[in-house]
């Protein structure tokens, strides 16, 4: 993760990137470039703000991240490539399974294989062990009342992410990307969702 300060820098040493890339992903860098100047002008973006982080994303087929959610206005701009989004609202929580997991960490044996070795003297963390594209009706049955919106994201594409939904995101391979993160207003909305957070957290699951 980078502020908004280094973006000048990203441009100048990612600007190999560019090189091969299609027409639409090249218009889609310098779009970005611009977008990136943005941030050291002092120009206020969403709800008159600056963006507290700007990220760059590089990942493979293979890189998932698993479903969460994040307390920050989220424009999420594709490079090169594609993102595989499953979005679902925040009044979906309670049907969205949370449940405490021991942190561990990859550990490289002698043969080159790895082995997941559990932190031990950690606290457990919330994580939600669901994916949506293949979900666990038998264990997880509340889920069947989820409301799941699926969106791709094209180079030269943005998707704006509001705070507090949960997602779960796929690319394609060699997939660039960079979003700019905004912190929410922890006004009446956030309220609203602490409440359907402390009910389901009381009652269960429906």
């Amino acid at each position: 993760m980078m502020q908004c300060h280094t973006w000048t820098s990203l441009c100048l040493h990612f600007s190999f990137i560019a090189t091969g890339l299609a027409p639409t992903s090249l218009a889609s860098f310098a779009t970005l470039s611009t977008i990136g100047q943005l941030c050291l002008n002092g120009t206020p973006h969403i709800s008159g703000k600056l963006p507290d982080a700007v990220n760059f994303w590089l990942g493979e087929e293979s890189a998932v991240t698993s479903m969460h959610k994040d307390h920050y206005e989220n424009l999420y701009c594709v490079i090169s490539g594609q993102k595989e989004f499953v979005l679902l609202p925040p009044t979906d929580r309670p049907f969205i399974p949370y449940e405490l997991y021991q942190p561990a960490t990859y550990r490289q044996k002698d043969d080159g294989t790895f082995e997941i070795v559990d932190e031990e003297n950690s606290p457990k963390v919330p994580w939600i062990p669901l994916d949506p594209l293949k979900p666990d009706f038998e264990r997880f049955p509340s889920y069947r009342h989820a409301k799941a919106l699926h969106c791709t994201v094209k180079a030269g594409e943005m998707l704006y992410l509001p705070s507090l939904w949960f997602h779960h995101v796929r690319q394609s391979h060699g997939c660039i990307a960079v979003n700019f993160w905004y912190d929410m207003e922890y006004d009446i909305k956030y309220n609203y969702f602490q409440l359907v957070e402390a009910l389901t957290n009381a009652v269960g699951s429906l």
